[in-house]
């Protein structure tokens, strides 16, 4: 199999004559079945629309970015491998997170790289923030952002899944290894440290939020 299979640019990458997905959103556990019943179309539909998602949450646990994609190619290919074996995914999205980060720790363990750095899962607020609110100077998205970066690693990284992901806390769990209660317990304490930290911005902590860039 070539390493081009999944190009956004071939040929095979075009479920239509027309280069048009033919599926939305809301069809994607249809496509995932689709695909366990051998149509390769629809595991190239998969790659196109979370190839670039993925490779963002991998950044969050490595500098290696010829490591990331490599790490996401093989994953595809470990699917097409194992795919008499899988089962139906309740969410393509979590399930795919859920994959590529235990793929990462497990390779970078191997090779006894793997530290989750404080670096990981860091925020910068968009320039769109700015505009939207407009009650706030400069200096206080700089306090905001500070106080965002100085949450532990895994509450960063449930605000990422949840705030910017839009992951719900079911799929939080499942890509986080805990129980369900506890992904919203994690989120509730992020944002309880938040709002003591940043009181006077408490009307608008949520707003920015969905405001957040991955760095």
């Amino acid at each position: 199999m070539q390493v081009n299979r999944f190009s956004k640019e071939s040929e095979a990458s075009k479920l239509t004559s027309s280069g048009e997905d033919v599926f939305s959103e809301k069809d994607e556990q249809l496509v995932w079945e689709r695909f366990i019943k051998g149509d390769d179309q629809c595991l190239v539909y998969i790659y196109r629309a979370y190839a670039d998602v993925l490779f963002r949450y991998g950044r969050q646990f490595t500098g290696r970015y010829e490591f990331i994609r490599d790490s996401i190619q093989e994953l595809f290919y470990e699917l097409i491998d194992k795919r008499s074996n899988l089962s139906t995914a309740k969410s393509v999205k979590a399930y795919l997170f859920t994959a590529l980060k235990r793929k990462i720790i497990r390779d970078l363990k191997k090779e006894e790289k793997f530290n989750l750095e404080q670096e990981g899962f860091l925020f910068s607020l968009s320039d769109t923030s700015l505009s939207i609110a407009n009650n706030l100077q400069e200096k206080d998205f700089t306090l905001i952002q500070k106080k965002l970066n100085l949450l532990p690693v895994n509450q960063r990284e449930i605000i990422l899944l949840h705030f910017y992901e839009g992951l719900t806390y079911t799929e939080i769990a499942d890509i986080m290894n805990i129980k369900v209660r506890s992904a919203r317990a994690l989120t509730y304490r992020a944002l309880d440290s938040l709002q003591k930290e940043l009181s006077p911005f408490k009307g608008s902590l949520y707003l920015l939020l969905a405001q957040l860039i991955i760095q």
